[in-house]
Parts: structure tokens; sequence; C-alpha cells
């Protein structure tokens, strides 16, 4: 009976709970990597957008929520998703 009269925190009382509980050098890291993830979604979704049907292994329209999956979508894209340009692809 007495849990009930306890007040529980709220959940973003509990993140910054935890996140303050984390180290210096692990915040760093949390922060590093979300912003490369960032960059990489940015540059695949970019990258999907720009590019023609004809050097994208696979439909693009697959392609387009697979690039969300995080963290492994836009590093597949990137890596295996995209045909290397051949010079009759370069315009002058």
């Amino acid at each position: 009976m007495a849990d009930e009269t306890v007040p529980r925190p709220s959940q973003a009382e509990a993140l910054r709970e935890f996140w303050t509980g984390l180290g210096t050098f692990r915040r760093a890291g949390v922060v590093t990597l979300a912003a490369v993830e960032v960059v990489c979604t940015t540059a695949a979704a970019l990258d999907l957008l720009r590019r023609p049907q004809h050097l994208v292994r696979g439909p693009k329209a697959l392609w387009w929520p697979a690039i969300f999956v995080q963290p492994v979508g836009s590093i597949a894209y990137l890596t295996w998703g995209r045909r290397l340009r051949s010079s009759a692809d370069v315009t002058p």
C-alpha cells in the first residue's frame, strides 16, 4: 500500500537521470554515433532521391523504408544498393 503513495518519476525524468548517470566519454560516444547516423541517413536519402532507377540495385520503393531502419539500413544502401556510374551515365 505504501507504494501507491510514492509518485513514480515521469519518463522524461527517468531519461534525464539515466543520461546524467552516463560518464562523459559515454555521452560523447552517444552524441557522435547519433551524428554519424544522421549523416549516413541523409546521404543515403539524397543519393536515392537523385540516382536514376537503373543505377539502383532493386526497386527504389523498397530502399526508401530500408534506409530508415537504424543503424543498418542507410549503410546497407550506401554499400550494396547502388550501382557504379559508367562513363555513359556521366553528362558533360
